[in-house]
């Protein structure tokens, strides 16, 4: 099996053998490959390796009919994209999830129109947080983990602005019980609606999308750490 001119970034990449890279990358029409792409670290005439952007838009070819499938081309169709400061610990940690969460060959097209947009918008966007927090749930929805934010998950009844609840990472939200308790844990109806609803601009509402998503995900996780955070709490240890 021969693919040529695949849209796709580059997700991952480590050293193999002594020339060359195991590559993962993020597809249109794929979805998650793991290549081999041979001879990309040797040097040519000039002195010069083979360069893999990521962040950047690349036409990918590739070949073979096994899970490891060998790289024969990647070419750049834009310039590269150079992410700094808080643009950059987005960048390794959306890549990160996508890496060690999306199963190999399974297309997710929308997630990758929005994948591309925001690679777009990572160099300059000051508004990181609310798009990051959509494309969290957008990942989790096209994995079959979408939140459930409408109803109570037990009762079926709908979310009261007044109350608060629990989020159960594989059952839904959980009415609970006694409202006058200081909970970590709670999120309130007020949020919770909110979010549903899409309106991510107060302050409230960002920290439970936040709080939430971490939860869902690391649950799904089942225990595989992420090192871009601990490289993000590295640097804001250094610059505090």
């Amino acid at each position: 099996m021969r693919v040529e001119s695949e849209p796709g970034f580059i997700l991952h990449t480590i050293p193999y053998r002594e020339t060359s890279l195991l590559v993962d990358i993020f597809t249109l029409n794929h979805g998650r490959l793991r290549c081999v792409a041979k001879g990309f670290r040797k040097p040519n005439k000039k002195g010069i390796a083979k360069t893999l952007f990521p962040y950047s838009e690349h036409h990918f070819q590739w070949q073979g009919r096994g899970e490891l499938k060998t790289l024969t081309q990647a070419d750049p169709i834009q310039a590269p994209v150079f992410l700094k400061q808080e643009s950059l610990f987005v960048g390794l940690y959306i890549n990160e999830l996508l890496y060690k969460l999306l199963h190999q060959n399974d297309p997710h097209q929308s997630l990758y129109e929005f994948y591309r947009q925001l690679m777009t918008q990572l160099p300059t966007s000051e508004i990181l947080q609310p798009v990051l927090r959509r494309f969290e749930m957008l990942l989790l929805e096209e994995l079959g983990y979408g939140l459930v934010l409408d109803a109570e998950a037990e009762t079926g009844q709908a979310v009261s602005a007044e109350h608060l609840y629990y989020y159960i990472p594989d059952q839904g939200l959980k009415l609970i019980q006694d409202q006058t308790a200081d909970n970590l844990h709670a999120f309130s109806g007020a949020d919770i609606m909110a979010l549903y609803q899409g309106q991510l601009e107060q302050q409230s509402v960002l920290r439970a999308a936040k709080k939430l998503t971490r939860q869902v995900i690391d649950f799904y996780l089942d225990g595989k750490e992420l090192n871009s955070r601990e490289l993000y709490r590295q640097h804001l240890l250094n610059n505090n």
